[in-house]
């Protein structure tokens, strides 16, 4: 007997028949019901945060207040939170033309204008001023000093604009992240408006742990966002949590330290996939994290978590926009083997821009899925070059990945993790 499995892939699915008698585990997420009225959930906890005092006590009329939104990578209600929430400032008697957003892209791309009207929704573009976040620009950043994180010196270099407003508030989602243990939080901050150089450094503290930090809030690289985002002034931070369908099933609202604690706990729930067993061949998507290389990488990260050394991990991502944006030296770092990379990161500064630490950290990440397990990739956005540097070997279907595996040993222990962009496995 067979049974059909079938992956999210970008807008499509793909199948694959799979023996019963092989699958251990199929990456199944428990149900948690969406909330039912979010407008009416975000008020009251805008009323009642967590770590704070209420929203309307914090700020007056005359602030000028900074929000800080994702960019197109991310799947925040962005668009449902920046009305409930505008309404509300301006019930305090907060001006119109006091209130900007800023985009938080990181180091990834700017977004277009309809990628923007996306995001914060025709209510509210062209009513408040949208700016964006380049992290290359020198001239938009200002120099706030540095941080410590142990032995470790992060600079803190921020888009300037934060100077120039009273309250900052932060908005994003809250789901397992390899390098912060979840998104959300002070991550809107760093890397979100950050340069190169406090990216580098905050990222690279994750690269250099012995495991990497999925699902771990107490790790190097989260420690590091939260001492900037300090530094920086985060004052607030709105945070949806959401449920596998895409739901929002909690919002967590307050101090960006301990409303993010809250969320994580919430997140750990919803997106955890207990495992018997780790499994000789992990079939894995990329979704919902399907845009680049970049982004896909989590899905594989996933599966380095499921899949028992010397295993094989099939892979399924689109890659729309092929490896990444803004990263000359990635495809350098990926040539390099686990010790060859984490070494030579170990003598860099993240000062050296032309070095370009921040393609260390997904490379090291990297070196050590592919050291682990055998990577198959199904993909129409990387190119065969892309797949030779990667060391992945591209597949034109899911079936002829699976059953090519599955040639090798007939008695393979398969897994399935069929969100594995957003997924906790738990063991």
């Amino acid at each position: 007997m067979t049974k059909k499995i079938s992956l999210k892939y970008g807008n499509e699915e793909i199948t694959a028949d799979i023996p019963e008698k092989n699958i251990i585990f199929e990456g199944d997420m428990k149900y948690i019901s969406p909330i039912s009225d979010f407008e009416k959930t975000l008020i009251e906890k805008l009323d009642n945060p967590t770590g704070c005092k209420r929203l309307k006590e914090m700020v007056s009329p005359d602030h000028k207040i900074l929000i800080l939104i994702e960019d197109n990578t991310r799947d925040t209600p962005v668009y449902k939170i920046l009305p409930v929430l505008i309404g509300y400032l301006t019930n305090v008697d907060v001006k119109l033309e006091n209130i900007e957003i800023l985009t938080a892209p990181g180091t990834h791309r700017i977004m277009t204008e309809d990628e923007i009207i996306e995001k914060v929704g025709n209510e509210i573009y062209g009513k408040i001023k949208i700016s964006q976040h380049e992290f290359d620009k020198k001239e938009d950043l200002v120099d706030l000093g540095f941080v410590e994180v142990g032995e470790r010196r992060i600079p803190v270099n921020v888009n300037k604009k934060v100077q120039e407003f009273d309250f900052i508030i932060g908005i994003g989602n809250i789901v397992p992240h390899s390098d912060a243990g979840f998104s959300g939080g002070a991550k809107i901050v760093q890397p979100g408006i950050c340069g190169y150089s406090t990216t580098a450094a905050t990222h690279i503290a994750a690269a250099l742990l012995d495991e990497i930090p999925l699902g771990d809030v107490e790790s190097p690289c989260r420690a590091g966002m939260e001492k900037v985002a300090k530094k920086v002034g985060l004052s607030f931070i709105i945070n949806t949590v959401k449920n596998y369908e895409n739901e929002v099933i909690d919002i967590v609202v307050g101090d960006f330290i301990k409303a993010h604690r809250e969320g994580a706990m919430i997140s750990k729930k919803s997106y955890g996939v207990e495992i018997p067993e780790l499994a000789d061949i992990v079939v894995v998507n990329s979704f919902p994290c399907d845009i680049d290389y970049w982004q896909a990488l989590k899905g594989l990260i996933s599966a380095y978590f499921a899949v028992n050394r010397g295993g094989h991990i099939i892979f399924a991502t689109p890659c729309t926009e092929g490896l990444a944006h803004n990263h000359p030296k990635f495809r350098d770092w990926l040539k390099l083997s686990y010790d060859e990379a984490r070494d030579l990161a170990k003598t860099l500064s993240p000062d050296d821009e032309k070095a370009d630490l921040i393609s260390a950290d997904l490379a090291i990440c990297n070196s050590r899925i592919r050291e682990k397990a055998r990577i198959s990739v199904v993909t129409d956005g990387l190119s065969d070059e892309d797949c030779d540097i990667l060391n992945y070997k591209k597949v034109d279907t899911l079936q002829n990945a699976v059953d090519a595996a599955l040639s090798e040993n007939p008695d393979s222990k398969v897994g399935i993790l069929s969100l594995g962009g957003i997924c906790l496995p738990i063991l």
